[in-house]
């Protein structure tokens, strides 16, 4: 959900846009607090296009979030 709000957001209003970077935010911290390792698989790839289009102020955001996508795309099994 935060995803979509970010990107429906930075569609209207421009990457620099206060707004985006709280979106943006907020759908970060919501994606790591998913429990469901498949879902965080998921949903990151779109997460990480949203925080690459952003002139983040922390940098720091986009790494967090490749490297939680890496681990969880090494640690979860697709189901069968």
């Amino acid at each position: 959900m935060w995803i979509g709000a970010g990107q429906a957001r930075l569609a209207r209003q421009g990457a620099g846009d206060p707004g985006v970077q709280a979106a943006a935010t907020g759908a970060l911290y919501c994606w790591t607090q998913l429990k469901d390792p498949v879902s965080a698989v998921e949903s990151g790839p779109e997460l990480l296009r949203l925080l690459r289009v952003l002139p983040s102020p922390d940098p720091r955001h986009l790494q967090l979030a490749q490297q939680r996508l890496q681990a969880l795309r090494t640690t979860t099994v697709p189901a069968p």
